[in-house]
């Protein structure tokens, strides 16, 4: 009985390390396997980008008059944050945050506690009392 070995190209990964790479997120921009997982150090250094749908009446409080709010956001995060234009026949419009996490973070926290802090609901009876239970 002969043996038989197996020849395989270690250097092309299979199904089973690809999946895992990217699942880790180890998988460069070119495509090409990273050797080491990202640090938390690397995470908390990387420039992402977040966007999130807001109705139009949302998109007002986050602005603030004359675009205060937002102005605030940015020197306060170190984020460049934005609302999409008003697109005629459309009632959503698009926030979107750029920055380190932990601005990009500490942005959405302060979007969160402006919406549900600031502007009362209006329901369809007239204005809804909110007392920050949705």
């Amino acid at each position: 009985m002969a043996a038989t070995t197996e020849n395989h190209d270690t250097s092309v990964p299979n199904d089973e390390v690809m999946n895992d790479a990217y699942g880790r997120g180890n998988i460069g921009e070119s495509g090409e396997l990273e050797d080491q997982p990202k640090t938390e150090e690397e995470y908390a250094q990387a420039i992402l980008t977040l966007r999130a749908i807001v109705s139009s009446k949302e998109a007002g409080v986050i602005i603030g008059k004359a675009g205060k709010n937002v102005a605030d956001l940015r020197d306060e995060t170190g984020v460049k944050a934005g609302v999409s234009k008003v697109v005629q026949g459309v009632h959503d419009r698009v926030l979107t945050v750029t920055g380190g996490l932990q601005g990009c973070a500490r942005a959405y926290s302060i979007v969160a506690k402006g919406l549900l802090e600031g502007a009362p609901q209006v329901g369809m009876g007239g204005v809804v009392q909110n007392n920050g239970t949705h």
